[in-house]
């Protein structure tokens, strides 16, 4: 018989002749190229006189996982800077963790202290009436630390500033003497209480806009926090408290507000040097694993992302991304380095006993993209690609079925399609 004329292929390309039929294979990415008019006869009959191999569709999970290295620590650092004019007088060791109210280092041997919060302290806070996001910080710190001043208008009430130079009702100046005669007694925080509990309208001047023209009066928007009579008493017990001037004024440089408790990881001044400078370096409390990324490699990071961290000594530990930087950034840019990213991933149980054994260095993690559960899967290399379009199975007869791909991971894909079950033998690359 005549055999087909085939046209030239590439040098990877494998030209098997059957009587009858032509059959190439082309292995490109672990899949197989079939033509042919009478294709599935004539691979039987090649199957009958070459050695083939088989695989077994199985049910699996199947994930798709990037692993790359990260450090061990606790997480990225930040500078801490004064805002005060003076000189450092105190400064606390390397190492230490410093909680909410208190002191991460003096000035002019004033303390300076911690507070929880994500608006930093940018104006004087000293005039009653006075609203914004700073002053809810203020307010949400002194409740934590355990003083008790009072109700705090509602959202969308209206508030009156009142100039601390005007005098203000009986019952703030009750309070003021009130938290006078606890300093002078020496009470102070918890066991400090003012001697009446104002009302958010008492404390706040709360009413109408009608109701006082000069100055004019402030609406009070989510998430805002309002200088009540009350707050500014409970300030002047927690300043006497912690051996600051009992002023009932809180302005920038008088506490540092960061996200939560911090680690000292480093100290950039020294006791007697200028307090306008960057004066230490601190990290979160928590051991976490930062991991350098590519820019454009971060399509299959995000934010929640379930991760599985090896530690040194080779065990492993759940995690998740908590936080993904947002400048790109390069190691050395002047170089013509590639940006990077930074991500913070959390550990479930930071405490447990393989983390806290381990030495801050060197993990791997892995951040899975994708996964499917009890999914049939064959190997990648089952895959036959039809030329025209699609993918098939062989069986080891030589019949084709046809199938939908899914996930790709590890060597193996997802496999559907009406005659694929599990157990199904088929027809694989060597």
């Amino acid at each position: 018989m005549r055999r087909n004329e085939a046209s030239p292929r590439p040098r990877r390309r494998l030209l098997l002749t059957v009587s009858g039929a032509s059959v190439v294979l082309a292995i490109t990415a672990g899949a197989v190229v079939w033509t042919g008019r009478h294709g599935q006869e004539s691979r039987a009959s090649a199957d009958e006189r070459v050695h083939v191999t088989t695989a077994v569709a199985e049910r699996a999970d199947l994930s798709d996982t990037l692993t790359l290295g990260g450090t061990l620590g606790h997480g990225r650092s930040r500078v801490v800077r004064s805002g005060k004019d003076g000189l450092v007088t105190w400064l606390p060791r390397i190492g230490a963790e410093v909680t909410r109210g208190g002191q991460l280092f003096r000035v002019n041997d004033n303390p300076v202290p911690l507070l929880y919060g994500s608006t930093p302290l940018y104006r004087t806070l000293r005039d009653e009436g006075t609203v914004g996001r700073d002053v809810k910080v203020l307010v949400d710190n002194l409740r934590k630390l355990g003083y008790d001043f009072g109700e705090q208008p509602e959202v969308g009430s209206w508030v009156r500033p009142r100039p601390a130079a005007t005098p203000t009702s009986d019952g703030a100046g009750a309070e003021g003497e009130t938290a006078s005669a606890d300093a002078a007694s020496g009470k102070s925080g918890q066991d400090a209480a003012p001697s009446a509990r104002p009302t958010a309208a008492d404390s706040a001047g709360a009413g109408s806009p009608a109701a006082s023209p000069s100055p004019a009066p402030v609406q009070v928007r989510r998430g805002e926090g309002v200088l009540t009579a009350g707050v500014i008493a409970a300030l002047k017990r927690w300043q006497s408290r912690t051996g600051a001037a009992a002023t009932g004024e809180l302005g920038p440089g008088d506490a540092i507000v960061l996200s939560g408790a911090v680690r000292v990881g480093g100290l950039l001044a020294e006791p007697g040097d200028a307090a306008g400078g960057d004066l230490l370096s601190v990290t979160s409390t928590v051991r976490q694993v930062t991991v350098p990324l590519k820019a454009d490699a971060t399509g299959s990071v995000r934010r929640g992302n379930k991760v599985t961290v090896t530690l040194p000594d080779n065990s492993t530990v759940r995690g998740h991304v908590t936080a993904l930087s947002s400048d790109a950034q390069s190691a050395d840019q002047n170089a013509g380095g590639e940006p990077q990213l930074t991500v913070t991933v959390g550990l479930d149980d930071p405490d447990a006993g393989p983390v806290r054994d381990a030495d801050s260095g060197s993990v791997r993690v892995g951040f899975t993209s994708a996964a499917k559960k009890d999914v049939l899967v064959v190997p990648v290399g089952a895959l036959l690609a039809l030329s025209e379009g699609g993918y098939a199975l062989q069986r080891p007869g030589g019949r084709l079925l046809p199938v939908e791909t899914g996930l790709f991971a590890k060597g193996r894909v997802e496999v559907s399609g009406p005659e694929i079950s599990e157990g199904l033998r088929v027809v694989t690359a060597s």
